[in-house]
């Protein structure tokens, strides 16, 4: 939108009104003149189409008699515009023009010669739209990010922002092409991640294409995700851990250092399907995954790339095993009893089928690959299970045997073990036979896994008991039994041995995810048990230190972990009661961590060794959440905001307390408006900043609060303070808002096509990051605020947490895929 230029008088006396000039270094003498009367806006049309102009009036008195100039705001520009100075009383105004479509508040307010500004007048607003020809309709296109949205029948082309009309009832097929390097999210109206569908135009209608950076392209490290892990798979020389995420939205394959923990590569199943089975190669850096559209696809661990990818049968391919050698890949799905032996070079049938008597849920190859072990069952009034032995390469069932538990080899074949109630029973091979029976502590032995040495047997049951046995006598050499999930009673998914080591993972995807590897002494008969799945839900809260020497991170499951710069793990700070952490907050130097969640406690942490810094402060009532926390400059002070979610009403509960004693300092009025953020200016003072973009200042010296009112009707979803504590920036589905903190002025502003749940402004107060309900992560830049935003990195569900660390360009980010990722930002 362009308005008429601005005299430079005018410039001169907006400058002296903000108080940004002086006379010789002195202290300006104060301004002795009074404000202006209350303004009134005048406007010669409510509706205008994009392009032609906007006139707009302002009319008012000033007490003193002297000359006034107009400022105008209607918040969609990125400065204020002011019209020529005229005599008071006098109407003037600026001639406007908005060059896309959409709703404004109008309004403006006068300001005298001394730089005295006058109230506000009442809003006024201002559609700007198309002249609706008969009989059609408007497609209104918007892409975040790099890639092109087309249409067939052509008419929409555009890689930003296009709008085009058509006839009511057009079909036509939208379709979004990622650029090189860029992956597409997601593009409503859409399903999924589908690239293309079809619309019928029979009203005004949007599209909304979302693209975002392949990972590698920014990404810094990564830790956790995986909301429901199963399948856990090594690498063959053991240095990294792979495993399913079963969620229904396309659940990326993760792949971990085993060492570090953290996610070294995501590999995504495509759009129409989701990763169902896996298998690594042996000797190799390819992985065999099952997709639900009963294709089998081989993928390179170590760059993602696709290899090769086939068509098995109707069913999701759940089943896979490699033969030892590797040049055969065993298949079976969840819609038929056969199996199929393929050709891995080629992807070729090797052999006919196979024929099980029922579904098969797992397939297992002889260590020397004469042999597949199909473990089947069905419902007939209970359960049954067992497993299949057939010779490859043979039709024939040659023996089966109902078990009711796990099932492994031993290494060389010449033996298998299988689990039965409170017992582990070791066959021979040939001829079936049993040679031994462990009896144990345990009870139905659903899990049940050989180590590659020969020299374990892994054992456990659905109460996550656990025991690892010599698997030559059954006598048990380590108990790594671990408590269940209060109130349950379910055991781990899957269990894999390391090939070199003595450690194994175990899997869980219900009622909590789990994705924990053991690590054995087996001489001293310990273990130690280390969670790669540092949060679980969703990832609340993240926080770089102010020396950007820790960052913190909360989850829905109640842990607050510290994490150092390069993505190392430090410590986890334990909240007892496993509830909601949604809150975090850094004391100046870094030394102190505050958290608050939804036990309505505040813990106060010591972060060099994740000790308690004083006694935990609780809320009254008890029934209310913390939402915010934050340490004053000084340290002295912790400010708190709580609210009572499922409440009529979310009303914020703002208290400050004093440090130390836990005494409460100070309670802000109580309202009826949820609080969106928490926090002090570099002076010491806290800005409550509320949904309806009205914000509370509180001054510890005088105890005071001044408000500063609202601008507007509508609700925002986030906001974030400046380092310098002088100005805000709010989000809603409209757009972004920076206004000044003393006043509520608007600073500037940008109409968007996302929805930002989180906002955090760069150290140097240039920019701010925000994430979306998308899983977009996005940069905006101040100085060039209309350009689109940069979009840096995605999750694959919404981001509620961003923060920026303060020694370089990277921003931390968490949100409801449990993924806590850190990006590498390029200004």
């Amino acid at each position: 939108m362009t308005s008429r230029p601005v005299s430079p008088c005018v410039v001169l006396l907006l400058v002296s009104w903000l108080g940004a000039c002086s006379s010789g270094g002195q202290t300006p003498t104060p301004n002795p003149s009074r404000a202006p009367g209350v303004a009134q806006l005048q406007l010669d049309t409510v509706v205008v189409e994009p392009g032609a102009p906007a006139p707009m009036r302002c009319t008012a008195s000033d007490p003193d008699g002297d000359a006034v100039a107009y400022v105008f705001d209607w918040g969609g520009s990125t400065s204020l515009v002011t019209s020529p100075e005229v005599p008071s009383g006098t109407t003037s105004g600026v001639v406007a023009t908005f060059e896309r479509e959409g709703t404004f508040q109008v309004r403006c307010r006068a300001v005298d010669a001394h730089g005295t500004a006058g109230e506000w007048s009442a809003s006024v607003t201002l559609t700007v739209r198309d002249a609706t020809p008969a009989g059609t309709w408007e497609l209104q296109v918007r892409v975040v990010g790099k890639g092109r949205v087309t249409s067939t029948p052509v008419g929409v082309d555009c890689s930003e922002a296009c709008d085009a009309r058509f006839a009511t009832g057009t079909r036509m097929t939208v379709e979004a092409e990622p650029a090189e390097g860029w992956r597409l999210l997601g593009m409503t109206p859409c399903q999924g991640a589908a690239r293309s569908c079809e619309l019928v135009i029979d009203r005004d209608s949007f599209v909304t294409a979302l693209f975002a950076p392949e990972t590698d392209a920014t990404l810094s490290w990564q830790r956790s995700g995986a909301r429901l892990p199963g399948a856990p798979q090594w690498s063959p020389d053991g240095t990294r851990l792979t495993a399913l995420d079963g969620t229904s939205s396309r659940g990326p394959l993760r792949i971990w250092d085993a060492r570090s923990g953290a996610v070294t590569r995501m590999i995504f199943a495509p759009a129409d399907a989701l990763f169902v089975g896996l298998a690594w190669m042996p000797e190799s850096n390819t992985l065999a995954a099952g997709l639900s559209t009963g294709r089998v696809v081989l993928l390179d661990a170590v760059t993602g790339a696709t290899l090769r990818t086939w068509a098995v049968q109707s069913g999701a391919v759940e089943a896979l095993a490699w033969s030892p050698d590797g040049t055969r890949l065993a298949t079976a799905t969840n819609a038929s009893k056969e199996v199929h032996v393929w050709n891995a070079a080629t992807g070729e049938r090797d052999g006919a089928p196979l024929t099980a008597v029922d579904r098969v849920r797992a397939l297992t190859w002889s260590p020397d690959g004469s042999w597949l072990a199909m473990e089947a069952g069905r419902w007939g009034g209970a359960f049954s299970q067992w497993v299949e032995f057939h010779g490859v390469g043979t039709r024939g069932l040659e023996e089966l045997l109902e078990i009711p538990g796990g099932f492994a080899w031993s290494p060389d074949g010449t033996r298998f073990a299988v689990g039965f109630e409170g017992e582990v029973r070791v066959y021979l091979t040939a001829g079936y036979r049993l040679e031994s029976t462990y009896k144990g502590d345990w009870g139905r032995a659903a899990l049940v896994e050989w180590s590659a040495n020969g020299r374990w047997l892994a054992v456990g049951d659905p109460m996550r008991k656990l025991f690892v046995l010599d698997a030559a006598t059954g006598t048990v050499l380590v108990d790594a039994s671990q408590t269940p999930p209060t109130g349950t009673a379910t055991g781990y998914d899957a269990l894999s041995f390391h090939p070199t080591e003595p450690r194994f993972a175990v899997v869980d995807d219900l009622p909590s995810s789990v994705l924990d590897v053991f690590t054995m002494d087996v001489d001293k008969g310990t273990v130690v048990r280390g969670e790669l799945l540092a949060h679980d839900l969703s990832v609340e809260s993240v926080a770089w230190s102010p020396t950007g020497a820790m960052l913190a991170s909360s989850g829905g499951e109640g842990k607050v972990q510290l994490w150092g710069p390069g993505g190392e793990w430090l410590r986890t700070l334990p909240r007892p009661g496993a509830k909601r952490v949604r809150a975090l907050g850094w004391s100046a130097d870094g030394t102190r961590l505050a958290s608050g969640g939804d036990d309505g406690l505040v813990h106060l942490w010591n972060a060099a060794d994740g000790t308690l810094a004083q006694l935990p402060i609780s809320q009254s009532p008890a029934t209310l959440v913390i939402d915010h926390v934050g340490l004053s400059p000084d340290g002295t002070l912790l400010a708190t905001a709580a609210s009572s979610p499922g409440a009529a009403t979310e009303r914020g509960v703002i208290r400050v307390f004093r440090v130390g004693t836990g005494a409460e300092v100070f309670r802000f009025p109580e309202g009826e408006r949820r609080v969106l953020s928490l926090q002090w200016t570099p002076q010491g003072k806290l800005v409550a900043a509320f949904v309806d973009v009205g914000w509370s200042i509180w001054d510890p010296t005088t105890r005071e609060v001044s408000t500063v009112p609202a601008h507007g009707a509508d609700l925002f979803r986030s906001a974030a303070l400046s380092p310098d504590g002088t100005r805000l920036v709010l989000g809603n589905n409209v757009g972004l808002f920076v206004r000044e903190v003393a006043t509520g002025s608007l600073v500037m502003s940008a109409t968007t096509s996302i929805w930002p749940l989180s906002l955090a402004w760069s150290p140097d107060g240039r920019r701010f990051v925000g994430g979306t309900l998308a899983g977009q992560v996005l940069v905006w830049d101040t100085a060039r605020f209309e350009s689109p935003a940069d979009v840096i990195g995605f999750h694959e569900r919404g981001v509620a947490a961003v923060s920026w660390r303060s020694a370089e360009n990277l921003i931390a980010t968490g949100g409801g895929d449990v993924a806590v990722r850190v990006w590498r930002f390029a200004p």
